[in-house]
């Protein structure tokens, strides 16, 4: 994939994380062509990071949508930091697994209206 192409996909997975109703069939459609794989790893190790945060905050400060810059570079400062920390790979490691789990009927919900398609 090329560079707009992550931020593109990163863009479309990080409305899983707006505080407002979520259209899974939109999502899934902009991932038609998307390898699965290569999407739901994108949404466990670089978006839900990024953005899990919303879903915690009492009044979530995300409502109409991710700006794709700070998305991108939010993205890119995590994985140059796993790149360059064993310590910081190891926490991530930790947190992308939580993730995996607290977050496992959003990304069901996806691979349905996928499989939909």
């Amino acid at each position: 994939m090329i560079r707009e192409e992550h931020i593109q996909l990163w863009a479309v997975l990080s409305e899983v994380f707006v505080d407002n109703e979520i259209d899974y069939a939109w999502i899934a459609r902009q991932l038609q062509s998307c390898d699965r794989a290569i999407a739901q790893a994108a949404f466990y190790e670089d978006v839900a990071p990024a953005c899990y945060s919303n879903l915690l905050a009492p009044i979530p400060p995300i409502w109409t949508g991710f700006d794709s810059t700070w998305l991108s570079e939010t993205i890119d400062s995590a994985r140059a930091a796993r790149n360059n920390s064993v310590l910081r790979r190891l926490r991530d490691r930790l947190f992308i697994a939580y993730l995996r789990l607290a977050l496992k009927s959003e990304w069901a919900k996806i691979e349905q209206e996928l499989d939909r398609l």
